[in-house]
């Protein structure tokens, strides 16, 4: 089985996320983290089974989500983990640093439940050939 990890300190964001991932009944596994640092942690944890892709806000408290780019294309471990912006931002000076820092994709965070679930079950299929 496949598994998401979505590290978003917005709970109401992670609940929306996780209830329409889970809707689509792609057969992945849902994990979460509140910050950078946390899904850091819960990565080096030896009983966490590594994420098959990882969507992460970038603006967070304690470690943000470029903080967090940076140092999980650093590591040896986690850097073939394909990470994704999903974030409120439609910077384009966010979406350079997301594509020179090596994030497959950015995503803007979606307020229709429906355009929500329409974009993660194409990005899901693209990312883990589902």
């Amino acid at each position: 089985m496949k598994t998401v990890l979505l590290i978003d300190d917005d709970a109401e964001d992670r609940e929306i996320f996780s209830d329409s991932l889970l809707s689509l009944q792609l057969g992945v596994r849902f994990e979460e983290a509140e910050n950078g640092f946390e899904a850091l942690v819960k990565l080096n944890s030896a009983g966490f089974k590594k994420p098959d892709l990882i969507f992460v806000d970038l603006n967070m408290p304690v470690m943000d989500g470029k903080q967090f780019l940076i140092l999980i294309k650093q590591d040896k471990n986690l850097k073939d983990i394909p990470v994704i912006i999903y974030s409120t931002s439609s910077s384009l000076g966010d979406k350079a640093f997301a594509l020179e820092h090596q994030a497959v994709l950015f995503m803007t965070k979606q307020y229709s439940i429906i355009q929500l679930q329409k974009e993660l079950k194409q990005t899901i299929n693209d990312f883990l050939n589902l």
